[in-house]
């Protein structure tokens, strides 16, 4: 069984701004460990806010929306709230979250059995054609090779 198996649409009814839903989908990559810890939260906020999406974004309003979407990732796991974000991001911020989360799993140079795994199924998800995924994950291996 997967991160994204569960068959149960999410209970929640929270709905996600754009800049949330990106964030969801870093924040669940972050999570495929099973904790998320402080470094991580910094390297995510440093990356989003050097994107053109967050850039009217203040870090204190990232902080915000990250403690909203931790209480969201509590209460349905990380496939409820991947699947809340994908309701709330057009089909290019998909590909973008995808290729964020790629980043962010690789940013030690391994890619653990689970981060692969998360990823496989993120990328299903987020319906990131095969051709593409298997592009941004070879990009971002040779980024973070150094």
């Amino acid at each position: 069984m997967g991160f994204f198996s569960s068959s149960k649409a999410p209970a929640s009814t929270d709905s996600f701004n754009e800049q949330e839903a990106f964030l969801a989908v870093a924040l669940a990559s972050s999570a495929a460990d099973g904790e998320i810890v402080e470094d991580e939260v910094r390297s995510i906020f440093a990356y989003l806010l050097q994107m053109k999406v967050f850039r009217q974004v203040k870090e204190k309003q990232l902080s915000e929306m990250l403690k909203k979407l931790v209480k969201v990732l509590e209460k349905e796991g990380v496939s409820g709230l991947v699947a809340i974000a994908k309701s709330s991001l057009p089909p290019p911020l998909r590909e973008s979250a995808f290729a964020c989360a790629v980043d962010i799993t690789l940013a030690d140079g391994v890619l653990a059995d689970n981060e692969k795994l998360l990823l496989e199924e993120l990328q299903k998800v987020l319906e990131v054609p095969d051709e593409l995924g298997g592009m941004i994950v070879k990009v971002m291996m040779v980024k973070n090779r150094g």
